[in-house]
């Protein structure tokens, strides 16, 4: 195909196979403390009683203490024996079902971030989850859809806080009431949305009375737009701390999955930060937990997150702590961006404006485009074959991107979203609900082959979700005679007229009028020698 997808050099490929397990992560030294017990008491001696109490102590904070009970401590198959339960399960192939977040060009003058950043203020009060092992529906529900819902509205979160019991009873994995995946939860939130914890009282003795079809029927009418995984590119085990920042300053709360220990625990009654202390900095025998990242700073304690839990206000201060960035990356397993709410039901009757460049690779430069009508545009100057480049968006508006190529003998493929070798579902759908300028995509380049000396690429921004295997056979079903002519004839239905126009650097510009099913296609020529 003449213009394709390759992956860049710096990419590093990600081993899927490696199952952490439910609960924890074997990198972090979780299937140990039991096996060290011997050991342990040998160098305690007569003291090793003392450091069996502790253990005790945190193993029952974690099961069954009034705000535990969301650790699943994977220290062995003993310790699952002996120890089943558990609240957050970390599983890798299921973080990786989430589409990669494509994020905003890391550069400061493009894509300034605030200092700081709290949505506390959209926050409910800070609740109990007991001992039922339901932290990911409180994350989720009772913590991020309130504050999504919050800062969109401006009502009082706690009015409308969500239930955490809506969700838990119909993501939790068994019937003991001890565990789930964030991943279930984020799918629910999208289908089932959540009702009012007014509406469906929550309580830890209880996960088997999953809501009947009037309570998800109410619940619809508060679904989640989506949801992304923050990861560098699609490395599983790279947390994206510039991503989670990003959502934060757009009022889109962060779902996060941590390894927690002893020091997470009663140490942090009253406490502000949370400083990994002991065995937790060995990473044996660490737990599971969900909670929800509200904030970040940073100037504060040399860079921290902001979270908030569901151990009740006595944890942390007032239920709230801050973790330091860097262990932040160490310690956290998954993290979900939620989409942000439109502000108002205005958004739909606001313009569709992008500003689409072409930025080459090796010189980090606009490919500059020239205008030749309509919505047509050609390469000012041939580009070199085996040129690579990456496509830069700047939107104010919240829109979805796809790209189509045209092959030697005429017919469309997709290029973006971009499939990878045996995928059958991309990971890279590019939704940009956070307004910026966003390079893309993230470990890979579009490049010009060495076949022909022309080719033909198509970008569609549209308001609304495309079906683009769909929209990529009605190109090849449009008897029009040109690429451009097929792209235009198969986007009729969703599309309004637009008047595109090639700016001084050479990128495309475009505003058009206001429709809930606006898309717009810019059509690209390239010159090849």
């Amino acid at each position: 195909m003449p213009i394709r997808m390759t992956d860049d050099p710096e990419e590093q490929s990600n081993d899927y196979n490696n199952d952490r397990g439910s609960g924890g992560s074997n990198s972090s030294g979780g299937g140990g403390l039991f096996a060290l017990l011997p050991l342990l008491l040998g160098l305690f001696k007569g003291k090793g009683i003392i450091f069996i109490i502790v253990v005790g102590a945190a193993l029952w904070f974690f099961m069954g203490r009034g705000g535990g009970g969301c650790g699943n401590m994977n220290i062995g198959d003993m310790a699952q024996q002996l120890f089943s339960q558990s609240g957050y399960s970390y599983n890798p192939n299921e973080f990786n079902k989430a589409s990669i977040y494509e994020g905003l060009e890391d550069d400061t003058n493009k894509n300034p971030l605030p200092e700081a950043v709290s949505l506390l203020r959209f926050a409910p009060r800070r609740g109990d989850q007991g001992a039922q092992g339901s932290c990911v529906a409180w994350s989720s529900a009772y913590a991020a859809q309130t504050i999504l819902t919050a800062a969109a509205t401006g009502k009082d979160p706690n009015t409308l806080v969500f239930s955490p019991s809506y969700l838990y009873n119909q993501i939790r994995l068994g019937d003991d009431c001890q565990g789930s995946y964030i991943q279930r939860a984020m799918e629910a939130m999208k289908v089932n949305g959540g009702v009012p914890l007014s509406q469906y009282p929550y309580t830890d003795q209880d996960c088997s009375s999953t809501p009947n079809g009037t309570a998800i029927q109410a619940g619809r009418q508060n679904t989640i737009h989506g949801f992304t995984r923050l990861t560098e590119g699609d490395n599983l085990n790279q947390i994206s701390v510039r991503a989670v920042k990003e959502h934060l300053s757009k009022d889109a709360p962060v779902v996060i999955g941590m390894m927690v220990g002893q020091s997470f625990m009663q140490d942090m009654m009253g406490k502000d930060l949370w400083q990994p202390q002991g065995l937790d900095q060995s990473q044996v025998g660490l737990g599971g937990h969900a909670m929800c990242v509200t904030g970040y700073d940073d100037r504060k304690y040399g860079g921290s997150f902001q979270i908030m839990n569901s151990w009740s206000p006595q944890w942390g201060n007032n239920g709230v702590a801050w973790v330091r960035y860097a262990d932040f990356k160490e310690y956290v397993r998954e993290a979900y961006g939620i989409d942000p709410l439109p502000k108002s039901s205005a958004v739909a009757s606001l313009p569709l404006e992008c500003n689409i460049g072409l930025v080459n690779n090796a010189t980090k430069e606009y490919i500059k485009l020239k205008s030749t009508g309509n919505n047509t545009f050609q390469t000012a100057s041939p580009i070199s074959i085996g040129t690579r480049f990456k496509m830069e968006v700047k939107n104010s508006t919240e829109c979805y991107i796809y790209i189509f190529g045209q092959e030697t003998d005429g017919s469309s493929y997709v290029l973006f979203p971009y499939l990878k070798p045996g995928q059958t579902v991309s990971k890279h759908v590019l939704y940009c609900g956070i307004t910026g300028y966003r390079l893309f995509p993230k470990g890979q380049s579009l490049e010009a082959d060495n076949v022909g000396n022309k080719d033909y690429m198509a970008i569609v921004t549209s308001k609304k979700e495309i079906n683009y295997s769909l929209f990529n056979e009605a190109i090849n079903n449009s008897k029009q005679g040109d690429f451009a002519g097929k792209i235009n004839d198969a986007l009729k239905s969703y599309a309004t007229q637009s008047t595109q126009t090639a700016t001084a650097d050479g990128r495309i510009y475009f505003k058009v009028n206001a429709s809930p099913n606006q898309a717009v296609a810019t059509i690209v020529a390239f010159d090849k020698r």
